[in-house]
Formats: structure tokens, sequence, C-alpha cells
């Protein structure tokens, strides 16, 4: 009898615990809406390398983890677990709930999300979704959550978040471009402010394989590059000018070394100066090499050097599964730093942030990630990209394709079987402001998941393209 009442007063105060700490298994808040934009939440972002043991609330805890749950994954498989300061659980993305994992606790900040996958590279395009959760809940009904990514070697990466004071939002613009305009290489300002709501964003991710052939425009292309891998005004512990995503030691692994394949060649994007230092701002493009099939002259721009041919075609033939798509950005490393982890994770974190402006514009994004070497000497062959710099992933942009799949057809696969069926009954009676809810099984478009769209799934029963 004893040893019953001493189990039950063990459990009673962990339960009183993980109350206190605004955390506990079972299903989690849905997120809070806090209508600060993509753009700005992308500008106001920075690392904080020390975090408060503060407990984090159901509500921060649940819009930080709903948001990484809506990054696709590229790899075979996926674990997100919350490291809090009563224990480790592991997060159901389908039903924003979290079960018992372990007993292990974080070791900093208030918690932590731990990412169990194939890739490093799915880690970072996870974690940027994240990060802009915390940086936005700063001007919303929740405290300031700060975050910084760290513990390769723990052995899986983490991102920590502390609940402190941060610098809060800023529209405050630092990416302009040397080149005046007009000139190859100009990119207009990118924006930093948009009528639009990171949440809603992010819960309408727009990653597909299909796309109409439409160029996307240059206000579109500075953009997206801005995003992935733009200047902010911020700076780091160490001088450097900050990005919109995190770097170990501000190592800015992929510098130099991101190229924009679209109708107009193969171009490096730059977003420092002519002397690389790490502690200046640029925003910029800038040619490179020819690439097999010959070269054309620049029309209309007063430049005689002759412009690279088109490389599209001959990417899209050369790698697997790439879609045909109207603009390609090709993530490299230097070839020193291509095994590194922290480089794999900021390639990943490049790539998130592209598709989250994508969708944010109303393009569509995907990902080819895992190169083999023969993949990887393909496509330095098709843009002449330097042997130095080791693609990493190909990320396809492009305005989305008219629906030509089967209605029904959630995953895109062109058929509609059991597993379509399993994405519409995980989203079961949600609509776009809750957690569950998830657009591919959104049939007739209406922000709800419901009868109507089972309707349109039974309509086209294994039926195939």
């Amino acid at each position: 009898m004893r040893r019953a009442v001493s189990i039950f007063l063990v459990s009673a105060i962990w339960a009183a615990n993980c109350q206190a700490q605004g955390v506990t298994a079972g299903s989690l808040p849905a997120p809070l809406a806090t209508k600060n934009s993509v753009e700005t939440c992308l500008n106001s972002r920075y690392s904080q390398h020390s975090l408060r043991k503060t407990p984090a609330t159901a509500q921060q805890i649940g819009n930080i983890l709903w948001a990484a749950g809506r990054a696709p994954v590229a790899g075979t498989y996926r674990n997100i677990y919350a490291a809090t300061l009563n224990g480790t659980y592991l997060y159901d993305p389908a039903g924003h709930s979290l079960s018992r994992y372990s007993n292990e606790v974080t070791n900093d900040g208030g918690f932590a999300i731990i990412y169990d996958a194939q890739l490093e590279f799915d880690a970072g395009v996870m974690f940027m979704p994240a990060l802009l959760a915390s940086v936005s809940l700063g001007h919303s009904t929740e405290s300031a959550v700060a975050s910084c990514p760290k513990g390769i070697g723990y052995p899986k990466a983490r991102l920590i978040f502390g609940v402190q004071a941060v610098s809060g939002l800023t529209t405050q613009l630092a990416a302009h471009c040397s080149v005046p305009q007009g000139q190859p290489g100009w990119l207009p300002d990118p924006a930093t402010a948009a009528d639009n709501s990171l949440e809603e964003v992010l819960a309408n991710l727009k990653y597909a394989n299909s796309f109409e052939p439409a160029n996307l425009t240059l206000p579109q292309i500075s953009q997206i590059l801005w995003a992935g891998y733009g200047c902010t005004a911020h700076a780091t512990s160490n001088g450097r000018a900050g990005l919109t995503v995190p770097s170990a030691y501000a190592a800015y692994y992929l510098s130099r070394s991101i190229y924009l394949v679209n109708e107009d060649g193969v171009r490096r994007y730059q977003n420092r100066d002519a002397s690389a230092s790490a502690s200046t701002r640029d925003h910029r493009l800038e040619p490179v090499g020819a690439a097999p099939g010959g070269s054309r002259p620049r029309a209309g721009t007063g430049d005689p050097s002759p412009q690279p041919a088109d490389a599209r075609a001959v990417l899209a033939s050369a790698i697997g599964g790439l879609p045909k798509a109207p603009c390609y950005v090709v993530l490299c490393l230097d070839s020193p730093n291509a095994g590194q982890q922290y480089a794999q994770l900021e390639a990943g974190f490049v790539a998130g942030n592209m598709l989250i402006q994508a969708s944010a514009l109303g393009l569509g994004c995907h990902f080819r990630p895992n190169l083999t070497s023969a993949e990887q000497k393909s496509i330095q062959a098709a843009t002449g990209i330097p042997a130095p710099h080791l693609p990493q992933a190909i990320v396809s942009i492009g305005s989305l394709a008219p629906s030509v799949l089967l209605e029904g057809d959630a995953n895109g696969d062109n058929r509609v079987d059991l597993e379509d069926y399993v994405i519409l009954s995980r989203g079961w009676s949600s609509s776009n402001s809750q957690a569950a809810y998830d657009a591919r099984a959104d049939f007739d478009r209406d922000g709800h998941i419901n009868v109507a769209d089972l309707r349109l799934l039974a309509a086209n029963w294994l039926r195939m393209l």
C-alpha cells in the first residue's frame, strides 16, 4: 500500500510539474495566428547564444512544433522530438500532439527541438519554419522566444529556444544591389514586409513537382534569392553581416556558391561585395562561364559579352526526379565543407526559406537533395558550375501548373488510392486555421476537409493518369 501511495505521489508531482512547465502529453493548442508577414520574420531573424531556462508555454511550444511539422521530407523518414525541462516528448504532426518519450531534459534554454532524419538537409528545411514561428511570436499575445541551432554531436542537431527578450520585428532593408539598375546582374530591392501571415503561408506550403513554363519575374527571383541567403541588418557576435539563415560560427558555408539557372543562363548569387568579406552586404548576380550548347547575345541589355545558353533542359534531363521548371537554384558547398553536418544543415536552411517565400508569392517549390557523385558532375557539366563547388541540392521554382491531377490525388503520384485516403483522414473535419489541416486533401479548395472532399476522392478511387 505504501509503495502504491509513493508511486501515486511521484506521478502526481510529475504531472503537476508538467502543468507548471506548460507541457503535458496529449494534444497541443491550435497554432496562434500572429499575422506577421513572412518577409518581416525573415528580415528579423537572428540567433542568441545564451538562452534562459525559463519554461515555455504550451502555446509557444505548440506554435513552433506545428511550424516544424509543416516542412516536407525529402529523405526516407523523420521524427521530431521536443526536449523540455521535465522530459522529452515525441511530436505527432498529424494529430498535433505529444507523447512521453524519455526523461531526458534539455540542458540549454527552455526547450529544444531534436530532429532525427535520414538527411541533415531535411533537418535544416524543418528548422526554418520553426525559427520563423518563434520570431513571429514576439509580436503576439505570447512572450518573445529567442532561438539558436546547436548541438550537432548530441548525436542529433537541436534547435534551442529560450523565453526571453529579443530585438523584435524590423523592416529595415540592408540588401541593396551594387550593380546599376538595368545592367547585367542588377536585382531590385527585396521586400521586407508584405500582406501575408506567416502561419497562413505555412499552413499552405506549395511543395509541388509540376510547374507552368512561364518564366519568373526579376522581382520574384530577387525576393526568393534574398529569402534563401540574403543579408539582413543584424550583425553576428563575431562582427559579420547577418543573413536570413543561421550559420554555425557565422561561417556562411554557401557564400558564393548559390547558382541561378533560368532562361538567362547560369548566374551566381552574391550577397557580399567584390572583396567577399563576410562583414559586407550586397544583392547581385554575376555570370558563370557559358554552359554546353554555346551562347547567345544578351538581348536588350547593352552588354556585348555572350550570354550562356539556356541550361534548363539539359539539367532536367540529366538528373532523375527533377521536375521541369522555369527556374532552378543549385545549392553548392566548397569541396572541403561538403561532408560537414553544419554545412548540410545550412543548405537545408536555404531551401526551407525558399519554399516559404515562394509559397508566400503564390509559387510552387520542389527539392532534389542527396545527390550522388555522378549527379553532381552531371549538374556541373550542364551548368558550368566550377568543380570546387559541389552541388548539394536543386531547388525547382515556378508557377503551379493548372490542376492536371485527378481530384482525390493528395500526394501527387497520379493515382487515387489508400495513401491519398490516409492524408484525407488525418485532416478530416479540419479547416485551414487548424493544425490538422492539410491543403493537399482540400480537393475543392474551400478551406475545409469534409464530405465534399471525400466524394471527390471516391469518384476517382483507383483511377490513374
